[in-house]
């Protein structure tokens, strides 16, 4: 259900307010560039960096540059959430002066911190062969070359209220991508700016993190995003402005279209397990019989979190040995 970058134009037009520039710029991953949003105004705002590379760098200069700005400009970050395409160049604007603003939740994937013995150890209970935890591990080392770790300089907190000279940006606690995903509202635009909530032709996945209130045991990804589109309801924003492809103005559609998706989802990877308890490795199998290797991590993630959330609402258990845990049906 997604597009090739090349035909997924970044948000702009008339739906996005005249202070506000999307800036889209380049990124070395499958999903294409990544649409940063510069808040005109005092103080110059910019929600989202781009990942750490010469390009990414290279492309937000000139924009700047065309607005007769420069980096050292910038004089606050607010960061949707820690994935490399968001934060990577928050270090290099937090040098030249900018405030970096960010959810709680955030700090550890922010400082690169990693528990690649606890990822190992689950990828090898989930019963992926060797060589492809391997291959999985090494991918995720390569993709934090394109971050550098940044300590944030002030933690935001649902309902606040940032101010800006053209209004207050309220900050909104939009969990489900990641623990700690912040949307920003536009005051008095009903624009948020909402990073990988919601994404027009992609469905974001729900990853697998840790939990930031129980160190060690994984984060309730998909509970924390049904909250969250029920939250998105509640604020009926007319326009959302997404990291990646167009603006979004059917809110109520796009959600509808997410929870139908998750629906299949789930009943896809509880079909998997009629047969009987089976790994994770297993199910992915079923689930997304023909997943190229460098996707083999969402799809983990995305299988992982539905077994997870079935086994929330008690539809699913474990049957786990010291080699490997399968999941069963509760009959």
């Amino acid at each position: 259900m997604s597009r090739r970058a090349r035909e997924w134009p970044p948000c702009s037009g008339d739906r996005v307010p005249p202070w506000v520039i999307p800036i889209a710029l380049p990124t070395p991953y499958p999903i294409g560039p990544v649409t940063v949003y510069l808040l005109t105004g005092d103080p110059v705002t910019l929600v989202d960096t781009g990942p750490a590379t010469a390009a990414s760098w290279g492309a937000l200069e000139a924009a700047l540059a065309a607005r007769s700005l420069r980096p050292r400009d910038v004089r606050r970050v607010l960061l949707t959430h820690a994935h490399h395409d968001h934060f990577g160049l928050a270090r290099r604007l937090a040098r030249l002066g900018a405030v970096v603003a960010a959810h709680p939740y955030e700090r550890r994937n922010l400082q690169l911190r990693r528990s690649y013995g606890l990822l190992w150890r689950q990828l090898g209970l989930a019963g992926l062969p060797f060589a492809r935890r391997l291959a999985l591990v090494a991918s995720l080392r390569m993709l934090d070359r394109t971050a550098r770790p940044v300590a944030a300089s002030e933690w935001l907190a649902a309902g606040q209220d940032l101010p800006h000279e053209r209004g207050p940006v309220r900050v909104h606690h939009l969990p489900g991508h990641t623990p700690g995903h912040l949307g920003f509202e536009l005051g008095g635009e009903r624009t948020i700016i909402s990073g990988d909530t919601v994404l027009d032709g992609v469905v974001p996945n729900a990853v697998i993190d840790t939990d930031p209130e129980s160190p060690g045991r994984p984060f309730q990804s998909l509970a924390a995003y049904a909250a969250t589109l029920r939250r998105l309801e509640a604020l009926r924003p007319e326009v959302l402005l997404p990291a990646h492809g167009p603006c979004i103005t059917d809110v109520a559609g796009h959600v509808s279209a997410l929870r139908e998706h998750q629906a299949r989802r789930a009943a896809e990877v509880r079909a998997a397990l009629e047969a009987g308890p089976a790994t994770v490795s297993r199910v992915i199998g079923q689930v997304f019989p023909q997943v190229p290797p460098r996707r083999v991590f969402l799809a983990f993630s995305e299988v992982f979190g539905h077994l997870l959330e079935l086994e929330r609402v008690g539809d699913a258990h474990r049957v786990s040995d010291r080699r490997r845990e399968r999941w069963a049906l509760t009959r």
